[in-house]
């Protein structure tokens, strides 16, 4: 079988390639067993940055609506939230402090149905460990505003935007108790 030399050496040679695999793949299983906790680490560390950084946003480009709203200026704050609306579409804490003010003006319709679209775009606001937990607003506007609009859809059954509404709340409800979407 072994003829000459070279097929000694051709043999040798693929034992160390093999024995050397073996101890890569051997070293390889081991090493991530022991940077799984390392892994988590990096996770836990990205999702606090991430807060962080979604947290400064917020504050840097909401602050102007939070001291109309805390100083009374319910209306300009409305406008101010339209405005920056336009320049950050779709972003959900503006949902949240529209929903925020008309609850404060006592439009609970409206109020409710900003509340859950925030919601559903973003359901840290209902997690109580979330920087961004604001569940304490939401549980007021269901508890306030869903009574008044359960009423007022007993007495127009055929309006549909009290009915979505009333979803709305009810939506609202399941979060707020731990339901999934």
């Amino acid at each position: 079988m072994l003829r000459d030399r070279f097929d000694l050496l051709l043999l040798g040679a693929l034992l160390l390639t093999l024995a050397g695999l073996g101890v890569l793949l051997a070293g390889a299983g081991a090493g991530s067993q022991g940077s799984s906790a390392e892994v988590e680490l990096n996770r836990r560390l990205e999702r606090e940055i991430s807060y962080q950084a979604k947290v400064a946003f917020i504050e840097r480009h909401y602050r102007p609506v939070t001291e109309l709203r805390d100083n009374g200026a319910l209306q300009q704050a409305l406008l101010k939230l339209e405005e920056l609306g336009r320049t950050l579409p779709g972003d959900a804490h503006n949902a949240l402090l529209s929903g925020d003010i008309l609850l404060r003006m006592g439009q609970f319709e409206r109020a409710l149905s900003k509340l859950a679209d925030a919601v559903r775009r973003n359901a840290d606001y209902v997690d109580q460990a979330s920087p961004l937990n604001r569940r304490d607003l939401v549980e007021a506007a269901v508890n306030e505003g869903l009574p008044l609009m359960r009423d007022r859809l007993r007495a127009h059954p055929d309006n549909r935007t009290l009915s979505a509404v009333v979803r709305d709340g009810h939506y609202l409800q399941s979060r707020l108790a731990g339901g999934c979407e």
